[in-house]
């Protein structure tokens, strides 16, 4: 059976640098599964990446909220969508519509073939040794914008389920179809367990790590902080799975946005792709143009 690998896509804005991304991963072996957020403009992103032959839109789209459970129901809608078709996945790659691929394709495959699961766990959120529990043990309503729920957002305490221990690391991962089979199966048989996180802080970054935690795969978790020597090394580490991230700032919500400065760590980077770049990126982006032999 030859390689295939299911690219799930979210992006919201910056159709340009989107498409850069894509054309980065234009390959035989590649599917592209984009879910575009409901509050942007479709077309726009269409006309700079046409629907084609390894490149499909989700048209059932739903307006995504940071740190809200909406983001885990559009990576759910990806899965299913690829597994829809009649292409049969060994691998499935989480990426963001501002990311940038740092290496060759063929890197980019070798890794995606072996049986490591690339997720990162950082934090323990329940049970011994937990830190940051205020994610899951009060009330947050990332999903609902009202004013009100804004002002009693984290307030609230509230019971933690117990079905299986908590864990929190970087959304981004690239998992084999076998991991992705048990976060589904889990989540099926627990249905109640995933409408617990509706109401916790950055769900995506909590419920595939916290199944998997509990699961076969554990122990082919690429980066795992409870398997570390070294925490306060493994936190500084920017590398989180395949991506390189700088959250230098650990007050800022969201990572530095990385230019053409940032070249030479990006290269030196174990990573294979890099977030966040933006439209002030272009140089940088242009400078890791590394898949062009498969440019339409």
């Amino acid at each position: 059976m030859s390689f295939r690998a299911a690219v799930l896509v979210i992006a919201h804005h910056q159709p340009e640098v989107f498409a850069a991304l894509v054309d980065s991963l234009r390959h035989p072996s590649i599917d592209v599964y984009v879910h575009i957020d409901a509050k942007a403009d479709l077309a726009s992103f269409e006309a700079v990446v046409p629907e084609s032959d390894g490149v499909t839109y989700l048209r059932d789209r739903r307006s995504v909220n940071w740190g809200g459970l909406s983001v885990v129901h559009v990576i759910l809608r990806l899965i299913e969508h690829a597994r829809s078709s009649r292409n049969e996945y060994q691998r499935y790659a989480l990426l963001s519509g501002s990311d940038l691929m740092i290496a060759p394709i063929e890197e980019v495959l070798a890794a995606w073939q072996s049986s490591t699961e690339f997720i990162r766990v950082d934090w323990r959120l329940t049970g011994p040794g937990a830190q940051r529990a205020h994610l899951v043990d009060r009330r947050h309503f990332p999903d609902d914008r009202s004013p009100l729920r804004a002002r009693l957002s984290g307030r609230i305490p509230r019971k933690v389920d117990p079905t299986v221990e908590l864990y929190q690391g970087s959304t981004w991962w690239a998992l084999t179809a076998g991991a992705v089979d048990q976060v589904t199966g889990f989540i099926a048989e627990h249905p109640r367990w995933l409408d617990f996180h509706r109401h916790a802080l950055c769900s995506d970054e909590i419920v595939f790590h916290s199944i998997l935690k509990a699961a076969p795969q554990a122990r082919r978790i690429v980066q795992d902080v409870e398997q570390c020597a070294d925490v306060d090394k493994f936190i500084a580490d920017p590398v989180h799975a395949l991506h390189h991230i700088d959250w230098s700032d650990r007050t800022a919500l969201s990572p530095r946005v990385l230019g053409i400065d940032d070249e030479p760590t990006l290269r030196a980077s174990r990573a294979l792709f890099a977030r966040k770049v933006d439209t002030t990126s272009t140089a940088l982006i242009d400078a890791f143009a590394v898949n062009s032999d498969y440019l339409p």
